[in-house]
């Protein structure tokens, strides 16, 4: 598979090393159409091209690297963002389960890209993850992508019902309405994927969706979910009131 790409950088180093990389660490499997310097060059590119693939500088001058995708309606080409910070677009591009290089960037990375591409290009998918990007760049979380073994599942935040995790296994349960699925990802990063304004850790191992709570048991410090899972609540984070303000929220 021959993959067409284009490298958008204002720094003309960078845009060199990716175009390096590509030709030394792709196997020939990527073809670099155009080295652009702006999103306005990039997007006359890319209207040229027609790439499969763009490796896309997040932190650019004047309009960076989210306002090309701004530009277009549907986004018919995958996207490697590279960036020098980890910061909130980092947290964003985990989130959606795109692929992203972190400068200095490291050329075996480009391999790992290649891989992740094939797969995604083998998926016979709908899902357009750069829709899910834009609403999580927004906070309107309404999907979470989890990547698996076999490429991704798609989840809709409104069925979560909770995450929980237990003897220190570094596995995640979540239970959804629609069935349950376990992923290698600890309680702290869950939290930070999910919608605050949806979900509320009550011990350091249980995430819950407030509204999918049933009923608080005040004697057994515990809530019923609407699937009829008990989940205990520690006193450590809430006291009664507290809970309640905050299942209130």
């Amino acid at each position: 598979m021959s993959i067409k790409a284009i490298i958008v950088d204002d720094d003309p180093k960078s845009r060199e090393l990716i175009h390096i990389f590509c030709k030394s660490y792709s196997d020939n499997k990527i073809h670099v159409l155009d080295l652009c310097h702006s999103v306005d060059s990039a997007i006359l590119s890319i209207e040229k091209h027609q790439p499969d693939l763009v490796f896309l500088d997040i932190d650019m001058p004047k309009k960076n690297g989210f306002e090309l995708l701004n530009h277009f309606t549907r986004v018919p080409f995958e996207i490697v963002f590279v960036t020098g910070h980890d910061n909130q677009y980092t947290r964003a591009l985990e989130i959606s389960a795109l692929n992203y290089l972190m400068k200095p960037i490291n050329p075996l990375n480009i391999k790992s890209i290649i891989d992740h591409f094939e797969k995604k290009k083998a998926l016979d998918t709908s899902v357009n993850q750069i829709a899910i990007l834009k609403n999580n760049l927004r906070n309107e979380k309404t999907t979470l992508v989890i990547p698996d073994k076999d490429g991704f599942k798609v989840l809709t935040v409104n069925d979560i019902i909770s995450c929980e995790t237990g003897n220190g296994s570094g596995k995640c349960k979540i239970e959804t309405t629609k069935g349950n699925i376990v992923i290698s990802k600890p309680m702290n990063k869950m939290i930070q994927l999910l919608p605050s304004s949806i979900f509320l850790s009550v011990s350091s191992s249980a995430i819950i969706n407030k509204k999918m709570v049933e009923s608080f048991n005040g004697k057994e410090f515990n809530l019923k979910m609407n699937n009829g899972r008990i989940i205990k609540v520690s006193e450590r984070f809430f006291n009664k009131k507290e809970l309640i303000d905050a299942l209130s929220n």
